[in-house]
């Protein structure tokens, strides 16, 4: 199954959901969340855990830390361990009761050990996405990204740049508890990705 057919089958779910239950408030912008994260590339793939933290500051304005751990197989090197570390800030508008658009500056580390000819990346991310409550218990989101890095390696520093997208949903299981999941990916690096995990909202 491609990523084209994943978006297709959860919008299909959304739009169904959407026609069926009666709406709830927007969502919540305070939460963590942890889960297991698996991307796949022509030239790696590979698998990890993944944390994200998020506060709203203010009725508006949310700011977000996140952190991966990432082992990465590739096809020309020895196996790379990756630590992501982020840190941003975002704005969120209600436009109905229950849809956010939002938009979201972070900054990026990417620390490597491991067979690769370089040992940290740095750069930034913007995004910009929508936020539904569909039922009062399951949330659909979508995000459209632009990645910037600076790439240093043993030949000097070079600069990378990519678009992506990602669709998720966000599922109420028990009180304050979530099932967090999303399915991504990113065009000049060829990466299709996705997150499952458990959230709370704080």
């Amino acid at each position: 199954m491609n990523t084209k057919h994943l978006i297709a089958i959860v919008s299909a779910a959304g739009l169904a959901l959407a026609s069926q239950h009666a709406i709830a408030k927007g969502p919540s912008y305070t939460y963590a969340e942890i889960g297991y994260v698996h991307f796949d590339a022509d030239k790696y793939d590979g698998n990890g855990a993944e944390v994200n933290i998020s506060y709203g500051a203010t009725e508006h304005i949310f700011v977000k830390l996140g952190y991966s751990r990432r082992f990465v197989d590739t096809s020309t090197t020895s196996d790379i361990d990756v630590d992501q570390f982020s840190i941003g800030m975002g704005y969120h508008l209600s436009l109905t009761d229950n849809i956010d658009a939002l938009g979201a500056v972070s900054y990026l580390d990417h620390e490597y050990s491991g067979g690769i000819p370089s040992e940290a990346d740095e750069g930034y991310q913007v995004d910009l996405g929508v936020r539904a409550m569909v039922t009062k218990k399951a949330e659909l989101n979508a995000t459209a990204s632009f990645r910037h890095m600076n790439l240093t390696s043993v030949m000097g520093v070079s600069d990378d740049e990519d678009i992506g997208f990602e669709v998720g949903t966000v599922i109420k299981l028990k009180k304050k508890f979530h099932f967090s999941g999303n399915v991504n990916y990113f065009d000049e690096a060829e990466e299709v990705g996705g997150f499952i995990g458990i959230r709370l909202n704080l």
